[in-house]
């Protein structure tokens, strides 16, 4: 009897220790899911993640209409670029830099830093767009600027 109970002893402590060990490993093989809200992943859609190789996204001016009047865009309005980073800030090809901030899906707002000389470089500008749309490809807002409504559709650029 006595080797019965002694051999139910050890069996039960075996599969407890396996139990245990299983519970474990099934711990730290679960991969974690975080959920992003809408705002976060719609910032993750215009400046990037963060992580690794995904800091910034450039956009390039496709398309510009003033009061609903669509315009042939120059050679150099057609290199144009903005180039939003995760990190709050922005850059674009005319040599402005400051930030951005996206309080809301539809409001972006973009506030100027520096110019392109001495004269405006000391001044800050923030300047309001809505968001139309955005996507992984496009990005299209919209800014009323002294009584002309613009239209600006970009296109990624990387």
């Amino acid at each position: 009897m006595r080797l019965i109970f002694k051999y139910n002893k050890h069996f039960k402590n075996t599969i407890l220790v396996a139990l245990f060990a299983i519970i474990i490993l099934q711990q730290f093989s679960c991969a974690k899911q975080t959920v992003v809200s809408d705002l976060d992943f719609q910032k993750n859609l215009l400046a990037g993640t963060g992580g690794f190789q995904n800091i910034q996204h450039a956009w390039k001016i496709d398309s510009m209409t003033n009061n609903g009047v669509s315009l042939v865009l120059t050679t150099a309005q057609k290199r144009y670029t903005k180039t939003f980073k995760s990190d709050g800030s922005y850059y674009d090809s005319d040599g402005n830099a400051g930030s951005w901030l996206m309080p809301t899906i539809t409001d972006l707002t973009i506030i100027s830093t520096n110019g392109m000389d001495s004269i405006t470089s000391k001044i800050k500008k923030s300047y309001k767009y809505k968001i139309a749309e955005l996507n992984s490809a496009q990005l299209y807002i919209k800014y009323d600027s002294g009584g002309i409504k613009q239209d600006l559709h970009f296109i990624i650029a990387n």
